[in-house]
């Protein structure tokens, strides 16, 4: 596990290069500026995995990668809490801090990315499993939690 140094080093990198690559305008690269910023950071993914997250924001995010989603997923790699937290943050489209079913289907295309090994499962048994305080609902929280247990589960 990294240091809090380390966290913020990685951080500090990954956005300086963020920042130096041609399509970087206004917070966002193209996401065909995706595989350059991952090699040049050494982001240690298979090409199918970085295609897969190109791809991603391809249909979610109109071709754009921004620094934030970016820096989230990259210096999340040193914490599976806060990876599954931004993961959350990032699927929930209308910002209404619940977790919808088209927004689900977008957090298990991360996750499959993310880990190929991830076993996905319905909207139903999510609402069932995360939904800790059973209001029908699942919170940004309740999917961070969720996913935290679904990461450590498929390592």
């Amino acid at each position: 596990m990294a240091s809090e140094v380390d966290y913020r080093d990685k951080v500090d990198e990954v956005e300086k290069v963020f920042k130096s690559l041609p399509t970087c305008k206004d917070g966002y690269i193209s996401s065909k500026d995706f595989g350059n910023l991952c090699k040049r950071v050494q982001y240690e993914r298979s090409e199918e995995q970085i295609q897969a997250y190109a791809d991603y924001w391809d249909k979610y995010h109109d071709g754009k990668c921004s620094l934030e989603n970016v820096l989230a997923i990259f210096t999340s790699v040193y914490k599976t809490s806060e990876l599954a937290r931004q993961y959350a943050i990032i699927t929930d489209v209308d910002k209404n801090g619940f977790i919808s079913s088209d927004e689900f289907v977008r957090i298990v295309s991360l996750m499959n990315i993310h880990d190929p090994r991830f076993e996905g499962t319905s909207f139903t048994e999510f609402i069932k499993e995360a939904d800790t305080n059973k209001d029908g609902k699942v919170s940004i929280d309740e999917c961070a939690v969720w996913i935290e247990k679904r990461i450590k589960s498929s390592v």
